[in-house]
Order: C-alpha cells, then sequence, then structure tokens
C-alpha cells in the first residue's frame, strides 16, 4: 500500500523537494500483524527532525491516522515493514525553500528482509568500510539524502560480507551501513557517540534503556576500530531487525558467539 497525504496513489510531482534536492526525512518501523511497534518514539523523532529541518505545517494526528490505515493493511502478515517519508513538499527551481508551505506525506508498506531470521540465527560477518561519513551538523537527522549510505551499502555488495561498519572523518566508529552499532566488555556496553555523524534510531534509544534495566553499564563513546577487536560481543540494531548478533568483524571471530547470542536475545526480547 501506499498513500500520498492519506490517498492511495504512487504519483508524485518532479518538482517534489524530496526529489528535487533530499529536502525531507522520514523512519522506517516494524509491523506485526498489522500493529505498528514503538510508533511514540519514530513519531516523535519525525517530529524532532521535521522541526529541525524548519518543514512546517504537518497534521501529525493524520500521520498517526495514515501509518494506523497503513499497518492494517498487513494484519494477515506475521511481519511487515512501513515507511513515513515527510517532504517539504513542491517547489520552484533553487534551493530555497521560502514559500514551500505544503508538505507532502508518503506512507507505504512493504515486505519483511526475508534474510533476516537467517541472520538472526548465525549472526552476520562484517567489514571494516573505507568510505568515510562525513561530519555535519544535520547528525542524528534522519533526512532524505543517503547518498553516504548507498555508497557504504554499494561497497558492503563487493566485499561479499552481510554488512559493513562505517567510522567518520577522524576515524570514529559510528554506525554499519544501514544500523546502529554495539560492543560488549564484560558489564559495560558501548555505542558510538552520534553527535558528530550518524543517525540515533528508534531502535538504539530501546536498547540503551533495556540494557541498562538487565543491569549493564552503557556508555556513548568516541573510538576506533580497534575497540571492536577487543570486544567480547558485537551486536547492530534497527527498527526493523531488532538486535543482530555479529558473528565476525573483519578476520576477528567471537568465540563465546553461542553464549553472547544469549545476551543479545534477552534484549531482543
Amino acid at each position: 500500500m501506499i498513500l500520498l497525504n492519506g490517498l492511495a496513489s504512487d504519483d508524485i510531482s518532479i518538482s517534489d523537494r524530496g526529489l528535487q534536492y533530499g529536502d525531507g526525512c522520514f523512519s522506517t518501523l516494524l509491523l506485526e500483524r498489522g500493529v505498528v511497534a514503538a510508533w511514540p518514539l519514530h513519531e516523535a523523532r519525525l517530529r524532532d527532525n521535521a522541526s529541525r529541518l524548519g518543514i512546517t505545517d504537518i497534521d501529525w494526528p493524520s500521520v498517526a491516522s495514515w501509518v494506523q490505515d497503513a499497518a492494517k493493511s498487513t494484519e494477515s502478515t506475521d511481519k511487515a515493514v512501513l515507511k513515513v517519508i515527510i517532504t517539504r513538499g513542491a517547489g520552484g527551481r533553487g534551493y530555497s525553500p521560502e514559500g514551500c508551505n505544503a508538505p507532502n506525506v508518503i506512507v507505504s508498506t512493504h515486505a519483511y528482509p526475508a534474510h533476516y531470521e537467517a541472520w538472526r540465527e548465525k549472526g552476520i560477518a562484517m567489514v571494516l568500510l573505507e568510505q568515510p561519513l562525513g561530519i555535519s551538523p544535520l547528525a542524528g537527522i534522519k533526512h532524505l539524502n543517503r547518498l553516504e549510505q548507498v555508497m557504504l551499502k554499494r561497497e558492503v555488495d563487493s566485499s561479499g560480507m552481510d554488512d559493513g561498519v562505517a567510522c567518520d572523518m577522524s576515524g570514529n566508529l559510528v554506525e554499519t551501513s544501514a544500523s546502529n552499532l554495539f560492543w560488549r566488555i564484560g558489564k559495560m556496553i558501548y555505542t558510538p557517540d552520534l553527535q558528530r555523524a550518524g543517525v540515533a534510531g528508534t531502535m538504539r534509544t530501546q536498547v540503551i534503556a533495556a540494557a541498562k534495566a538487565l543491569g549493564f553499564d552503557v556508555q556513548e563513546v568516541l573510538s576506533s576500530p580497534d575497540a571492536l577487536f577487543r570486544a567480547e560481543e558485537v551486536f547492530i540494531t534497527n527498527a526493523v531487525m531488532g538486535v543482530m548478533p555479529v558473528r565476525c568483524v573483519e578476520t576477528t571471530n567471537y568465540s563465546a558467539f553461542d553464549a553472547c547470542r544469549a545476551i543479545t536475545l534477552r534484549l531482543n526480547a
């Protein structure tokens, strides 16, 4: 299903600024039997991101209603994916957003990635990616300009690995091509500080809270990739996959993978 401002449609103006400039934001959600997982967190982030971009005049109650309408269409499916895209709307040629006061909201549903269950069972293999992520004042916003992630995924595809770890231009760990990153040493869980680059995922927020509730200390840090080679456990997260265990990074295998996965499964519960 595809809804454009609440109406079934897959047509959008070629002058839409989301298409022209990546001028907007989005969120991707998990659906379970037509029920939206963690909608309040996603709505809060969409509101924050739209506000930071200066996109106004969004009818948020209608957005929530459109999300629920689209979700209901997947009630017969165990798991599905829902995506919400907000653009500044149509505008004239040029970067200035002046006069763009009619944002577009696209809500669409998609099949759940079939390979996620296999990944969950065997863990994923990751490579260190060469392309750095730029340090940006837009860090944390899930904006529509995803060219960096497209190029990261292209590098992952050519590596033959399941995913890859990206660093910023200073060599600090940030995230994977489409997920947040965590590693554990004893009772300490670490995740990259995302003040300068990356996206603060909704599942990242939930995992930090769950880990603390389980008695772990959680720190957001600036660390080089060497931190992963010293870790006892590595896992990645996003809203659709949940918590995914990592089997190896480059040639470093996590020998206690089965024991570590038990902790991963506790966080995933």
